[in-house]
C-alpha cells in the first residue's frame, strides 16, 4: 500500500522491500537536468529508510525554530502560566508531570519505526565519520555529493538535539519555579495546593470585615457602596440620616452593621427605608447587641415595617432611645406598638409623634402604657388621639409607675381627657413633666388640671399654651397652687394665652408666696402701646354734648352766688359731682386750660371761648374713636 510522509513523498514497498524506479537515480553530469538536486532522490535502496527521516526534518526544524520563541519570551510564559495555575489546579499536575516530547517523535506511527529509523542514523553516521571526503578518489561525483549532503545532516541533527535539550531543561526549570512560588502563596494562605478546598475552608478564608462584607453586598445588590459610610462605620456615633438609602442601599448597610461592635448611636433617619427596608433592620438587631440609640424617623415604615420590627423591639436588650416620627403609623400599627410597649424591658425613651394615631389607637396604647415597666420619656405628640382614645391614655398614665415626661400635645384631649387626668395625677407619683399644649382645653378643662396639682407633689414642668382657657383657665391655675404648699412645681407654660389685668394681680401674690416658680404668658415680651392722651376739654365737651346741657346751665351748677366767676376748687367739686371721669391730673389740666391768665378764677367767657373755639380736629376724631373706653 502507499505510504504518504508529512514530505508529500510517496515511497513503494513490496515484502518490506523498497522498489526504486529508473527515475530515481540522476546522473550529475547532465548539466541538461533543471530539477534541484536532492539527497533522498539520489540514496541507494539500502538508504531509503534513512531517507525517510531526513525528508520529515525540514517540517520538524520550522517547528523548532518556532518554538525558538518561547525561549524569546521565557517571562512572559511563566507569568502566564503562573496565573494558569492558580485558576486550576489540574493544569499544575499536568505541567509538573509532563515530560517535553518533540512533536517530531509524537507523530511516529510507531516505536518500533522510531527504533529502527535511531538505528539507521547511527549507521550513517558511523559510515560518514570512518569516511574522508577528501580522499574518496574512488568514488563517483554523485556518491561524494551524498556523503557531504549525510554529513551536513547529521551536523544539523545534533545542533537540533542540542536545542531541543537545552529548551527542556529551560521548561522543567520555569515549571519548578511557578510551582514552587505557586505552593508558597498557597501556604500562606493556609491551602492545601494539592487539595481542592472545601466548603468550609474557604468561608474561613473570606474576610469578614465589615468594609469587606458591606463592598461585597453592594457588588451582589449591584448599588453604589455610601462612601460616607465607609468612612464612618467604625465610628461610635454614626449619622446616615438624609442619605436617601432606601431599601436597596439599606440591605448591605444592615449586612456590615450585623457583627459591627463599635457603633453605639445609628441615625438613620429621612432615607425612606419602606417596609422592607424594616426587614433589613430587623434581620440586622437580631445580630447586633451593640447599639443603644437608634432613630429610624421619616422612613415611611407604616403598618407592615412595624410588624417587622415587633418581634425585635420587643426582646432586643441593647436599644434604651428609640425614635420612630414620621413614620406614617396609624390605628393598624398600634396593635402592634402596643405588645412593643408592654413587653421591653430595656426601652427608656420612646418618640412615636408625628404619626396617624387615631382615637382606637390610644384605647389600645392606654392599658399598653398602664403595664410598661422601663419607659421614661414616652412622646405622643402630633397625633389624632381625643375622646376615649385619650380617656384611655390618661387611665394608663394613672396607672403607670415609671413615667417621669409625658407629651401628649397637639392632639384632642379636650374636657373629657382633662376629667380622666385629675384622678390620674393625685395617683401618680413619678411623673415629673407634663405637655398639653394645643389640646383644645376649655376653661373647664383647665379647672380639673388645677383640682389635680392641689395633691400633686411630684410635677416640675406643666406646658398647657395654645389652649383656649383664657386668662381664667390660667387664673384657676395659680390659685390652686398657692394652696400646695409641697408642690415641685418649677416652670408653667401659658403661651400665646393673653391675661387679663385680675390675673396680673393674683400673679403678684403667686410670686410672693412661691419666687421660685417661672411662669410664661402670651403677654410676656409684648410691649403695649401708650394709651393717647385726650385733652380734658374734649371729654368735657362731649359730656356737655352727649347729656345736651347747655353751657350756661353746666356752668350755673359750679357759680353759687351767680357771680359768672368759680374758683379752682369750686371748679374741681363740681366737676367730680356731675360724674365726669377725670383723673386729678386731668382735671389739673382741665383747670390750667381754663384758667390762662393764673389768678385762681375760672370766668364764664373764658369757659365758653375755650369749649366752643378749641379746633384740635385730628385730636377731636381721636377722641371720638376711643370714646368708648371712657364712659363718660
Amino acid at each position: 500500500m502507499p505510504k504518504t510522509e508529512s514530505t508529500g513523498k510517496t515511497i513503494l514497498k513490496t515484502d518490506g522491500k523498497a522498489k526504486s524506479s529508473s527515475s530515481d537515480i540522476k546522473i550529475r553530469s547532465s548539466s541538461t537536468s533543471k530539477e534541484p538536486f536532492r539527497f533522498s532522490k539520489h540514496v541507494q535502496t539500502r538508504s531509503m529508510s534513512v531517507a525517510k527521516p531526513l525528508a520529515t526534518r525540514d517540517s520538524y526544524e520550522n517547528e523548532m525554530l518556532e518554538s525558538n520563541s518561547i525561549d524569546r519570551h521565557n517571562d512572559f510564559e511563566a507569568q502566564e502560566a503562573e496565573s494558569k495555575f492558580l485558576n486550576d489546579d489540574e493544569e499544575l499536575k499536568m505541567l509538573q508531570n509532563e515530560s517535553f516530547q518533540d512533536d517530531f517523535y509524537d507523530n511516529s506511527e510507531n516505536e518500533d519505526f522510531n527504533q529502527a529509523e535511531n538505528g539507521q542514523v547511527k549507521n550513517l553516521k558511523n559510515f560518514v565519520d570512518d569516511t574522508n571526503l577528501d580522499n574518496i578518489s574512488f568514488c563517483s561525483d554523485d556518491t561524494v555529493d551524498l556523503l557531504q549532503e549525510a554529513k551536513n545532516y547529521l551536523h544539523k541533527k545534533d545542533h537540533l538535539e542540542e536545542s531541543e535539550r537545552i529548551l527542556k531543561t529551560d521548561l522543567k526549570y520555569n515549571t519548578t519555579l511557578i510551582s514552587s512560588s505557586f505552593e508558597i502563596k498557597m501556604s500562606n494562605s493556609r491551602i492545601d495546593p494539592k487539595k481542592t478546598p472545601t466548603k468550609n475552608e474557604e468561608e474561613k478564608s473570606k474576610d469578614f470585615s465589615c468594609k469587606a462584607i458591606y463592598l461585597d453586598n453592594c457588588r451582589k445588590q449591584k448599588t453604589i457602596p455610601a462612601s460616607y459610610f465607609l468612612r464612618h462605620m467604625n465610628d461610635p456615633v454614626l449619622s446616615m440620616k438624609h442619605h436617601g438609602l432606601g431599601a436597596p442601599g439599606m440591605r448591605p448597610v444592615s449586612a456590615a452593621l450585623m457583627n459591627n461592635s463599635i457603633v453605639a448611636k445609628l441615625d438613620l433617619s429621612d432615607n425612606w427605608l419602606g417596609p422592607e427596608g424594616a426587614q433589613y433592620i430587623s434581620k440586622m438587631l437580631k445580630e447586633n447587641c451593640f447599639i443603644t440609640e437608634l432613630n429610624l424617623s421619616d422612613n415611611n415604615f407604616s403598618s407592615n415595617g412595624c410588624e417587622s420590627l415587633r418581634d425585635v423591639l420587643k426582646t432586643n436588650n441593647s436599644i434604651t432611645h428609640l425614635t420612630m416620627r414620621g413614620n406614617k403609623f396609624n390605628d393598624g400599627s398600634a396593635p402592634f406598638w402596643a405588645e412593643i410597649i408592654s413587653n421591653t424591658i430595656k426601652i427608656e425613651f420612646l418618640d412615636l409623634s408625628h404619626n396617624n394615631f387615631g382615637e382606637e389607637s390610644g384605647k389600645i396604647l392606654g392599658p399598653a402604657i398602664a403595664e410598661n415597666i422601663s419607659i421614661k420619656t414616652l412622646n405622643l405628640s402630633w397625633n389624632n388621639i381625643r375622646r376615649k382614645g385619650a380617656v384611655a391614655i390618661a387611665k394608663g398614665l394613672g396607672a403607670n409607675s415609671v413615667i417621669k415626661s409625658f407629651d401628649i400635645g397637639w392632639n384632642g384631649f379636650s374636657q373629657d381627657g382633662c376629667k380622666t387626668l385629675l384622678k390620674s395625677l393625685k395617683e401618680n407619683e413619678t411623673l415629673e413633666e407634663l405637655d398639653l399644649t394645643n389640646n383644645r382645653i376649655a376653661t373647664e378643662g383647665a379647672v380639673y388640671i388645677a383640682k389635680s396639682l392641689i395633691a400633686n407633689q411630684t410635677m416640675r414642668i406643666l406646658k398647657m399654651g395654645l389652649n383656649p382657657m383664657e386668662s381664667a383657665g390660667c387664673f384657676s391655675i395659680i390659685k390652686a397652687l398657692q394652696k400646695n404648699q409641697n408642690t415641685k412645681m418649677e416652670f408653667i407654660d401659658f403661651s400665646e394665652i393673653i391675661v387679663d389685668k385680675y390675673f396680673k394681680d393674683e400673679f403678684k401674690n403667686f410670686q410672693a408666696n412661691f419666687p421660685h416658680i417661672q411662669v410664661k404668658t402670651g403677654c410676656d415680651g409684648i410691649k403695649l402701646k401708650p394709651k393717647i392722651k385726650i385733652n380734658p376739654i374734649f371729654k368735657l365737651r362731649n359730656f356737655i354734648e352727649k347729656h345736651q346741657i347747655k353751657l350756661i346751665d353746666f356752668f350755673n351748677k359750679f357759680d353759687k352766688d351767680g357771680s359768672m366767676s368759680v374758683s379752682r376748687e369750686e371748679f374741681k367739686i363740681g366737676i367730680l359731682e356731675l360724674g365726669v371721669r377725670f383723673s386729678q391730673e386731668e382735671i389739673d389740666q382741665l383747670i390750667d386750660e381754663l384758667d390762662p391768665d393764673g389768678d385762681g378764677e375760672i370766668n364764664y367767657s373764658d369757659f365758653q371761648l375755650k369749649i366752643m373755639n378749641y379746633t384740635d380736629k385730628v385730636m377731636f376724631y381721636q377722641y371720638k374713636i376711643v370714646d368708648f373706653k371712657f364712659k363718660i
